[in-house]
């Protein structure tokens, strides 16, 4: 017999709602998160690098079990007008965090990394780094995403997602932001509240954008069609979809008077190298610099040495040119074995890896896991 009928391997905002959501649909199940940190640790510290301060996502879009949960949570706590932006009503970062850490509590976690999973003949083998194994019937990899990206020119670069980057690790003078979306915007302008003098560094004008992908993908006017498509004709619908490099209204709104006002320097152009005094462009400009951050979001494929890419290759997992993994309806790459947030998009959409696509997910596995209690029963 397994120790348990779910494990889910990450703490983050797809494996927390999803065990939720496991646990609330049969409630008799043996679940638990393995994860060394505890809820949204990880999440926490990437939002407070980059400086958000509203979730690009609608007040629709939350870890709570019911659809207008949010909402009600903000009038019942004390959260006002303040905390809701814009036509969608996007959450504070301060709003969303407390009606996650309530919505998520109660569940199970084991204070342990995974290092390493195996098939068994009924089930899962999960080993970890404190060298203890667990077994369970069905494992879910929710992982978050992959390694920071950087550019080949840039090795060597601090990043603002890497575990230890600090905004005042040095007294530079001039500090260059390389990187035109969200990330990279946010964190301009947190440099500047900080007094910092920052160039930001983009290849494209702002753009605006309410959300990263098309909305549509978020009910079943787009998906259902995307999901009736061939899953190898998915690739070119989700490159389709998305909107990288693009600004919601505030961050664009604020980022273009920064610019206006000439509180923050901006450099348009394809960065081809780095040197002692800053960056040079490829045709031949460069702009000097003390201190050069990256904001260039994830690697598209998983590491080798991670916990997905060595399971992808022991397994023999199929991808996509982009990352994304052959899954079933399920969620599953192989039987027993789920995938959530990013690599799971050509099932879920091009909101796979963001609050909607934890939802969608935790909504699956939910409905999996009652399918499976009643016909145990």
């Amino acid at each position: 017999m397994t120790d348990y009928d779910w494990l889910i391997i990450g703490g983050g905002p797809h494996g927390r709602f999803a065990a939720a959501s496991i646990a609330a649909a049969v409630p008799a199940a043996r679940l638990a998160i393995v994860d060394p940190m505890p809820a949204l640790a990880a999440w926490r510290e990437r939002a407070g690098a980059c400086g958000m301060h509203y979730l690009r996502s609608s007040n629709a879009h939350h870890l709570g079990a019911r659809a207008h949960g949010l909402r009600r949570f903000a009038q019942a706590h004390g959260f006002d007008g303040a905390d809701e932006l814009g036509y969608y009503r996007r959450p504070s970062r301060a709003l969303f965090e407390a009606h996650a850490e309530q919505a998520l509590a109660g569940l199970t976690r084991i204070d342990d990394t995974a290092d390493r999973v195996v098939p068994q003949a009924h089930g899962w083998r999960v080993h970890t780094t404190g060298r203890d194994e667990y077994d369970t019937a069905r494992l879910v990899l929710a992982l978050g995403p992959n390694a920071p990206y950087r550019p080949r020119w840039a090795a060597g670069c601090e990043h603002v997602y890497d575990a230890d980057f600090d905004m005042n690790a040095s007294k530079a003078a001039r500090i260059a932001v390389v990187g035109g979306g969200i990330t990279g915007a946010q964190l301009a302008l947190r440099l500047h509240e900080h007094d910092h003098a920052v160039c930001w560094v983009t290849r494209s004008p702002p753009r605006r954008a309410d959300f990263d992908s098309d909305p549509c993908y978020a009910g079943p006017r787009c998906l259902t069609p995307f999901t009736e498509t061939p899953i190898e004709d998915r690739t070119a619908l989700l490159a389709e979809a998305r909107q990288p490099g693009t600004l919601p209204p505030d961050v664009f709104a604020r980022m273009t008077a920064a610019l206006a006002a000439g509180d923050i320097a901006w450099r348009r152009g394809h960065v081809v190298s780095k040197d002692d005094n800053g960056l040079v462009f490829d045709d031949g400009r460069r702009i000097d610099a003390d201190r050069v951050i990256l904001a260039t979001g994830f690697e598209q494929h998983a590491r080798p040495d991670s916990l997905l890419g060595a399971t992808i290759d022991a397994l023999d997992l199929r991808c996509d040119r982009d990352g994304h993994v052959f899954i079933n309806d399920d969620l599953e790459a192989v039987p027993g074995l789920h995938l959530l947030g990013r690599p799971a998009s050509l099932q879920l959409g091009p909101m796979a890896g963001n609050i909607k696509g934890a939802r969608l997910a935790g909504t699956r596995l939910a409905a999996l896991a009652k399918r499976g209690a009643r016909n145990a029963a």
